[in-house]
């Protein structure tokens, strides 16, 4: 029983460092600042201490506290938001709500991300990887990559309308993307009731000249 308990605890300390490595990297990737990082690492070490790591099955930021996982958020994915046309010139804040309701899905090579015909309810940003768009013959009709959008047809429309995909979109890769619902910009507007006036104006312009997918 001594042994088990040597091998759950080796083991413990084993995912707990495999978590913060993982928080390291991701920071160091996205050139998070060193006072922000150590702030980072001291807070795993804080709960470590606590014993409140043992046992938990955790991706390697999910028990950040909230103010820190905004921070880091924000930091990551601020300008990555704000090179969509339709939220360039938004408000700070209400750019920073956008950020915190976005989420990020990883496909694999192949991966149909949008199908023709299907209700679009969301956009989509590239974080990393490369996505074709494909015509209704199978033809690619362009290929998009890191820092790229897509799909804001399943946000244009903020009345309720219902709009439909008009092209299939597959990973070429591996691919991360942030996705963005119809339901985060609406709530975020009410939230926010000062931007909706500059966002329905960028938001008008952007209908003028899009060629939806």
């Amino acid at each position: 029983q001594v042994g088990n308990v040597i091998n759950n605890k080796n083991a413990s300390r084993q995912e707990f460092e495999r978590l913060l490595d993982g928080a390291k990297v991701y920071m160091q990737t996205h050139n998070v600042p060193c006072d922000l990082q150590k702030r980072v690492q001291r807070w795993y070490d804080y709960v470590w201490s606590r014993g409140r790591l043992n046992g938990c099955d955790i991706n390697s930021l999910g028990l950040l506290p909230d103010k820190l996982k905004t921070e880091l958020a924000i930091h990551v994915n601020l300008e990555t938001l704000k090179k969509v046309t339709i939220f360039q010139e938004c408000q700070p804040e209400f750019l920073h709500d956008l950020v915190l309701k976005m989420k990020a899905y990883i496909f694999t090579p192949g991966d149909l991300i949008c199908r023709r015909g299907e209700v679009a309810r969301e956009m989509f940003i590239i974080a990393d990887g490369v996505v074709e768009i494909i015509s209704e013959s199978g033809t690619v009709l362009k290929q998009m990559g890191a820092g790229d959008f897509f799909g804001e047809i399943g946000i244009l429309n903020l009345d309720g309308g219902i709009n439909r995909r008009t092209a299939d979109v597959r990973s070429v890769g591996y691919s991360e993307l942030f996705v963005l619902s119809r339901d985060d910009v609406l709530g975020a507007l009410k939230d926010h009731p000062d931007a909706e006036v500059r966002y329905l104006v960028l938001f008008s312009s952007h209908v003028s000249r899009y060629v939806p997918f």
